[in-house]
């Protein structure tokens, strides 16, 4: 398994697990370096997109991994890989959120994010608690 920043040729597979933003969205961040892909010999099977937070706290805004790869580590093992490029990059924190009611907030939790708030959007049923993790 390779956790490697995504380019322009993976950008419709990455489109596959990442519906949402729209797709010319997707070739921005990968063109930012926005974007690391999970890959298993040369198949993608994760995706791990984030942007800045007030344009200065990386921000987790997706990890997807295939249903088939879920339950093995490999969530832990990109969080860690993001982490640690961020670390090197000098940030102090990142930040991510989920919703109230998916059991994502254990998976976070369990890596050491911490709640730092929540808020209701529109058309949304559940709280999106904001999670702060110091690096």
């Amino acid at each position: 398994m390779e956790i490697r920043l995504a380019d322009s040729k993976d950008k419709r597979k990455i489109i596959k697990y990442d519906n949402h933003i729209h797709h010319n969205k997707v070739g921005e961040c990968i063109w930012n370096q926005l974007v690391y892909v999970l890959c298993d010999e040369k198949k993608i099977v994760g995706v791990l997109r984030y942007s800045l937070f007030w344009q200065s706290i990386p921000f987790l805004d997706l990890l997807y991994i295939d249903e088939d790869y879920q339950g093995k580590g490999f969530g832990k093992q990109m969080m860690e890989h993001w982490e640690s490029v961020m670390r090197r990059m000098n940030y102090k924190y990142v930040m991510l959120s989920t919703q109230e009611d998916e059991t994502a907030k254990y998976f976070y939790e369990k890596l050491g994010y911490q709640r730092i708030g929540a808020f209701l959007p529109p058309e949304q049923d559940a709280d999106e608690i904001m999670y702060l993790k110091t690096l």
